[in-house]
Formats: structure tokens, sequence, C-alpha cells
């Protein structure tokens, strides 16, 4: 299985995001009787819901406009991702930019939307971690 660097990027920003999480949170909920399944869920998962919307921007693209992988492992016609489709339209005498174009712009469509629609949780954890 291929773990490259969004996987151990992942998991530096999620195990700095949990080291920082207060004991002392976590404690009072005991008191209060959650136990581990209702502290876990009810208490980490909510702080952890930032940490892990900018985790999935960043894993989304970084495999969506991935490239080198897919141009290696893919060698049937009609399988090939988008990146891969728009590379055939550069050939060595000739260059399609108009299909070129469409073709990145069918690529940029799905990254902006799904940016826009977790924009909110973004700006919301960077000004809660600003603020402490």
């Amino acid at each position: 299985m291929y773990i490259g660097f969004g996987c151990s990027m992942s998991i530096i920003m999620f195990h700095g995001f949990i080291k920082n999480i207060p004991e002392e949170l976590e404690e009072a909920a005991t008191l209060d009787g959650c136990n581990s399944l209702q502290l876990f869920f009810f208490i980490v998962v909510p702080m952890l819901r930032t940490v892990m919307i900018t985790v999935a921007i960043l894993n989304v693209m970084w495999i969506w406009n991935d490239f080198l992988l897919p141009s290696l492992i893919i060698n049937k016609a009609g399988w090939q991702t988008l990146p891969l489709k728009i590379y055939l339209f550069f050939g060595q005498f000739s260059k399609r930019w108009d299909l070129a174009s469409a073709g990145l712009m069918l690529c940029i469509i799905p990254i902006v939307i799904f940016y826009l629609t977790c924009q909110k949780y973004i700006v919301k954890g960077v000004t809660e971690g600003a603020i402490k």
C-alpha cells in the first residue's frame, strides 16, 4: 500500500492537535459521568472537526491532482484520471489548448466547490487557535 506525504502530514496534524487538548476537560467529563466512548464522541470529536476538515481538504487536493502514481499503475485505455487525460492533449507536434483548458476547468471545479463548502470550518479553526 502506498503511504505518502499526505498520510504522515495528517498524522502529525492530528497528533499535535490531540496533544493540546487539556486533560482537565477529559477529567471533568469523566466526573460528570461520561464513559470512554461518550468522552471520545461528545468531547474530543467535536473539537477535532476543524483539523479533520483541514486534513480532508489537503488529502483530497493531493489525491485528486495526483499524476505520478496513476501514470505508473493505470495502463488500460479509458481508465485514466483527469490529469492523465489532460496530459494526452499535449503531443510532440501538436498541442490542443482548447481541450486542455476545458479539461483543466473540469479538474479545478470539484476542488473549488469542496474547499468553498469547508472554508467556514477552516476559518473557525484558525480563529479559535488564535484566541487561546
